[in-house]
C-alpha cells in the first residue's frame, strides 16, 4: 500500500525536471480526504473499544453481584437446612437435588502475622506456611499456634 502510494507520488513529478505535474494538487486533495477518513475511523475503533469496555465494567458487575447473591442464599439455604436437620431436598419436577454434608469439609485457618516454624512452611518457598504440613502436624496432636483445622458444611446443588 505505501509503495502504491509512492509509486503513484513519483508519477506526479516531472522525471527531468522535478516539479510537480497539474495533478499533483487533485493527489494532495485526495491525500487529505483519505487522512481524514482514516482518522475518523481511528476515532470510531477507539470509541467502540471505549464502550465495549464500559459494557465489559457493567457485565462483570452483574457478574459479581449474581455470584454474591448465589453465594449469599447457598449460606442461607445450608443454614437453614442444618437447623432444620435436613440433609437433601428434591425439587418435585425432579430438575434439581440440594445435598447438605455437615462438617465435611476442613480447612486450616491461619492467623495473620503468624510466622510458623520452617518444618511447616513449603518446600520451594521456605517463608510461606504450608497448610498441608501444618494440618498433618494438627492431626500427629503437635500443638500449632495461630493455626487451627475449621469443619465446614458442604452444600451442592445438581
Amino acid at each position: 500500500m505505501a509503495t502504491d502510494f509512492r509509486d503513484q507520488l513519483e508519477s506526479l513529478f516531472d522525471p527531468e525536471t522535478g516539479e510537480a505535474l497539474p495533478a499533483f494538487d487533485e493527489f494532495r486533495v485526495m491525500l487529505g480526504n483519505k487522512a481524514n477518513q482514516v482518522a475518523a475511523y481511528i476515532l470510531n475503533c477507539e470509541l467502540d473499544a471505549a464502550q465495549a469496555d464500559m459494557a465489559i465494567k457493567r457485565i462483570q458487575k452483574i457478574r459479581d453481584s449474581k455470584v454474591l447473591r448465589a453465594n449469599r442464599l447457598r449460606e442461607y439455604l445450608a443454614e437453614n437446612m442444618k437447623t432444620a436437620g435436613i440433609n437433601e431436598i428434591k425439587a418435585s419436577d425432579s430438575s434439581f437435588i440440594v445435598k447438605l454434608y455437615p462438617d465435611r469439609d476442613e480447612t486450616v485457618q491461619l492467623d495473620a502475622g503468624v510466622t510458623f516454624p520452617p518444618e511447616l512452611c513449603g518446600d520451594p518457598r521456605p517463608l510461606l506456611p504450608s497448610r498441608t504440613k501444618i494440618k498433618n502436624a494438627i492431626l500427629a496432636g503437635q500443638p500449632v499456634a495461630g493455626a487451627r483445622i475449621v469443619r465446614k458444611d458442604r452444600l451442592t446443588i445438581k
